[in-house]
């Protein structure tokens, strides 16, 4: 340690938990153990140290340096003069962005000199970040190395400061910190200090450098930061974003793009080494061989291997496999050894003794070991800013180290579409991180430009913590411009209330206002309980279509005064029937909620219905002659699921929460709807669906039964049934279909695997005069039970998300909820029907098993697909839980891809050896086309049918049985499923049905035929086609 410097520790903790600070040459200054100082005048050295840095600090870049003397990198340079820019104008918190790795600890330690910073504390988020910097500070780094032309040979180096505990009172407050120049610690630690000790320390303090802020929003940094809303704060980060999705405080003043860190050789290029397993047990060995095989190759002799886990218990589990492989001495770190075991460890890896440590996480931040090389991930993260952070860990460039490699199962991904990328089947880091951190950043950079255009103050509320519901009134304005600083004229009351904050972009034509007022509670009279009324208005300004959005969270008014104070008294509610219109492009809308003003006499009565009894309010409305008033519920639009609702004095709303700046862009989106003349509101909610009571079954025939949408949400590994005597299946290998398709017997189906099924029955029965109820029972003896985080009894489950079952006229019931099509139905068009020869097949055999039937019906269809020579992949699924009996894959174009088709064909047996035109035969069939809509969803559904296929054949030559691939394998299934993060997947559905002859088709099979079309088609805009006999 160089002679001039001073390390001052306020500490109560053993001295083996102490900052490892290298203080071999030091001196005490003061030690309880000494009866009298050294002598040492440590306020006077830190005085001098400041006095020192005057005029002594040089911005010489890499480029301008003469003689390779060190000097600062580029994104060094440019970050100093950005903050010197921004501190010539304001002082604001502002957020420096560098890559990990680029130098931000040096930049924190240029800026201080630079600037004759009087006193700073750095606040960072672990023990090790806070050993790690304090050193910095202590030396200066390559600051103030002699080969440095950075720093003028007389800079002292600063008096720093390192707490590791929490000062009693101001008293050990003014004595520790009039002494330094700079104090680092920890958040942990800061956060447990008292109010009046973190307010003496910010009093003392010019300056707060906070590091890795991504981190700055969590209460106990926020809580700590509030009090240096008077001084200069510098944040610095990698990731200027958070798992939580929450904005970070602070204007981003300098971004250094990861993609010119690589072009100008800060980061290393990134090797990704996948392997293809399903299951936890398989991918962690094959990880594990992975690693050591790295390990081998490695011609420096020097690299690390970390093992990323997500648990203390994966990392005992997967430690274990390393060590059965018994090479390069693993070593384990978790927050759950002791201090001692965490420090031989560190000192195994160090010293070369160990090359792979299996670890929680990411061995905590500032872990500093620029030979970790290889990572080694068992358990996935799924977060961006996280990813970032780690690649940074492994990518910093160093002459005697080679490139870093990235380990990962490719085989089972469940991650964010923004990761899926990094962990497909053959991708390229060194382009799509810095694309990942680029467009994340770009949206972090545009919320805050948005928020930045306000001009005014909320009270201290900051206008990234809003999220106001998607909610508004909309009004049509005549007015050239609007006036939103007249607001207190349109607010009732507004001169009484104790607290009215507004801010205004101009830019934007947005206005945020928050008021609140001071209430007495109803349970007391004592006058000193009093309470505040808060309120949120957000008021957005369409120019271009001349509406007005006003949004209040109270939702207590229309308010018409406040419209006319922001817009001019010629404002105009849009109101029923025009509002209607936010209704247009939601296929298949299903009521929930219905309000209407009934007429009785000269009275009008207000009358809300919510859930089953909403159809028959609706229906009544007609009989009566009343009006809507209130209308709401959940349909598609765009191919995706959504709620809408709009009320007939101008209010419009969704389920859904948005930020300020989100909110104005809902808003443009329902305006754009408003302003179309072509939309005719009435014909939008004609074929609205309206589900009513029932208390026995419809006399239609049942043709299909699906999950309830709770397991169609998510992935399929996230749903078991347990059978008795411990046998259990995932939904992948699980079917769900009716005994029998009828018009009058009671509905019961089955839950099944190809071992074993039980047989649930519905039973719908009335309970009062107005009332219906329902629940499932078991058929016979046999019993199951589902597991979806918790274990229930699956009657128990299937009564509170009852299953949908279809009927042949497109109806539909869940429970005792009947809903019924409004829209007359069309015969599906006859030269649809595609007629196939079926030579030499006896269509009444369906499948063709593991002995490849060739007088199959699915032998003939997987053989005609395969001449076809076009597929890529043409899968066999046959089999309960199966996508459909065959699967055909294809991409449009080889060379240059944007869309993967998929094709599932449902094949069915004919009852009789000959075509005809038997209703019979297409019952079934039709209903396993509509089933079919469950692989879209949403996203996670779209890319597990994948998976779904993969984990099928995997099973079953698992099993010693053959293969399900027809046509391709499972390495090609992985590249479509890869590619089918970035390209477009366009879904048609067949159903194949020899027993239909398309010469004698008869009109009830037409009709039945149009109902899955339409259904398929209402939904998720699928293709539907029939594959039949001549």
């Amino acid at each position: 340690m160089p002679t001039d410097v001073s390390v001052l520790v306020k500490s109560s903790l053993p001295a083996e938990v102490l900052p490892e600070i290298d203080a071999q040459e030091a001196l005490w200054d003061q030690h309880p153990l000494l009866s009298a100082t050294a002598g040492l005048d440590v306020a006077g050295r830190a005085q001098r140290a400041r006095e020192s840095w005057r005029g002594a600090f040089h911005y010489v870049d890499e480029d301008s340096a003469a003689n390779g003397a060190i000097a600062l990198r580029r994104p060094q340079v440019g970050a100093l003069h950005a903050i010197h820019a921004h501190w010539s104008v304001s002082d604001g918190v502002a957020t420096i962005v560098m890559p990990t790795g680029t130098g931000k600890t040096e930049t924190m330690l240029a800026t201080t000199v630079s600037s004759q910073c009087q006193r700073i504390l750095v606040l960072v988020p672990t023990d090790t970040l806070r050993s790690q910097v304090a050193q910095k500070f202590v030396t200066l780094g390559i600051l103030k190395l002699e080969e440095s032309a950075i720093l003028d040979a007389a800079v002292q180096r600063p008096v720093v400061g390192i707490m590791t505990s929490a000062p009693r009172d101001i008293g050990e407050v003014d004595a520790f910190f009039t002494t330094c120049n700079v104090v680092v610690t920890t958040s942990q630690l800061a956060s447990r200090f008292t109010q009046e000790v973190k307010k003496r320390i910010a009093s003392l303090c010019s300056h707060l450098f906070i590091d890795e802020a991504h981190h700055a929003e969590a209460p106990t940094w926020k809580d700590f930061k509030e009090h240096y809303a008077d001084k200069r704060v510098l944040q610095f980060t990698a990731t200027p974003f958070r798992e939580d999705h929450r904005r970070i405080d602070g204007k981003i003043i300098y971004v250094y793009p990861l993609r010119k860190a690589q072009a100008e050789g800060y980061f290393r290029r990134i090797r990704f080494s996948p392997v293809s397993e399903f299951g936890f047990k398989k991918a962690d060995r094959a990880i594990a061989q992975q690693v050591l095989k790295e390990l081998d190759t490695d011609a420096t002799g020097k690299h690390v291997a970390m093992a990323r886990v997500s648990s203390t218990d994966r990392a005992n589990q997967v430690a274990a496999i390393y060590q059965e492989l018994g090479r390069f001495n693993p070593v384990v770190l978790h927050t759950e050894i002791s201090t001692t075991e965490r420090k031989t460890a560190h000192a195994k890896l160090r010293s070369g003794g160990s090359r792979i440590v299996v670890c929680v996480d990411m061995l905590g931040e500032g872990f500093d070991m620029p030979e970790l090389k290889i990572a080694a991930f068992h358990d996935l993260r799924k977060s961006l800013a996280v990813t970032l952070q780690l690649a940074g860990r492994f990518t910093r460039a160093r002459s005697d180290l080679g490139d870093p490699v990235f380990i990962a199962n490719t085989a089972s991904v469940d991650l964010t579409e923004e990761l899926e990328k990094l962990y497909s089947q053959d991708p390229d880091w060194n382009e799509l991180l810095p694309e990942l951190s680029e467009a994340a950043i770009a949206d972090e950079v545009g919320a805050q430009d948005f928020m930045a255009g306000f001009v005014g103050n909320l009270g201290g509320i900051p206008m990234k913590e809003l999220n106001p519901s998607a909610s508004t009134v909309v009004f049509q304005t005549a007015c050239a411009n609007w006036t939103p600083k007249r607001f207190r004229k349109g607010i009732r009351g507004a001169t009484k209330y104790e607290q009215v904050h507004s801010s205004l972009n101009e830019k934007e034509n947005t206005l945020v206002v928050i008021t609140a007022n001071r209430h007495v509670v109803p349970w007391t009279a004592v006058s000193i309980v009093q309470d505040y009324s808060w309120e949120l208005f957000i008021a957005y300004w369409d120019r271009e279509r001349q509406l007005l959005f006003i949004h209040g969270s109270s939702n207590s008014s229309e308010f018409k005064d406040l419209a006319k104070a922001l817009a001019g008294d010629d404002v105009t509610l849009v109101v029923d029937p025009v509002v209607y219109r936010t209704f247009h492009g939601i296929n298949r809308l299903l009521l929930t909620n219905v309000g209407l003003d009934e007429h009785f006499g000269r009275q009008i009565r207000y009358t809300g219905r919510m859930g089953a009894d909403v159809g028959s309010r609706l229906s009544e409305s007609t009989k009566k002659g009343a009006r809507k008033a209130v209308l709401a519920g959940v349909g598609y639009e765009n191919g995706s699921r959504t709620t809408i609702g709009a009320a007939k004095r101008g209010r419009v709303w969704s389920a859904q929460r948005l930020r300020v700046d989100t909110f104005t862009a809902w808003c443009r989106n329902i305006g754009g709807k408003i302003v179309d003349e072509t939309i005719d509101p009435e014909e939008v909610l004609k074929g609205t669906l309206i589900p009513r009571q029932v208390d026995a079954r419809p006399s239609v025939v049942a043709i299909g039964i699906d999950w309830p949408s709770d397991v169609l949400d998510v992935v399929e590994s996230m749903t078991t049934v347990v059978w008795p005597y411990g046998a259990e299946n995932r939904l992948t290998d699980l079917g769900i279909e009716l005994i029998e398709n009828s018009a009058d017997k009671p509905i019961v189906f089955r839950v099944f695997t190809d071992e074993r099924e039980v047989r649930i029955r519905l039973e719908l029965f009335r309970v009062s005069e107005s009332a219906t109820d329902f629940k499932f029972v078991y058929e016979r003896r046999d019993t199951a039970r589902i597991r979806r985080g918790g274990e229930r009894d699956l009657c128990e489950y299937f009564t509170e998300k009852p299953p949908t079952i279809w009927f042949a006229d497109g109806s539909s019931l869940e429970g005792n909820l009947y809903v019924e099509l409004v829209k007359a139905l069309e015969l599906y068009p006859v030269d649809k029907l595609v007629a196939v020869d079926w030579t030499g097949i006896d269509i009444t055999k369906e499948s063709q098993r593991d002995e490849k039937r060739q007088d199959s019906v699915q032998y003939r269809v997987i053989d005609i697909l395969r001449k076809n020579g076009n597929y890529d992949v043409v899968f066999d699924d046959d089999g309960s839980g199966e996508a459909a009996d065959v699967v055909a894959i294809r991409i449009d174009d080889p060379k240059n891809p944007k869309r993967i088709e998929v094709e599932l064909y449902h094949c069915k047996f004919s009852m009789h050896s000959e075509a005809g035109a038997r209703i019979d035969d297409l019952y079934v069939v039709c209903g396993q086309a509509q089933r079919s809509i469950v692989w879209l969803h949403n996203r996670d559904r779209r890319k597990d049918l994948f998976s779904h296929l993969l984990k099928r054949n995997e099973q079953r030559v698992d099993a010693g049985r053959p293969t399900r691939f027809e046509v391709g394998n499972d390495t090609r299934l992985i590249q479509l499923r890869d590619l089918s993060k970035r390209c477009e997947l366009r879904l048609s559905v067949f159903a194949v049905q020899p027993g239909v002859s398309q010469a004698k088709v008869s009109p009830s099979q037409l009709t039945l035929l149009s109902v899955a079309d339409r259904f398929l088609q209402e939904t998720y805009q699928l293709d539907f086609h029939l594959w039949c006999s001549a």
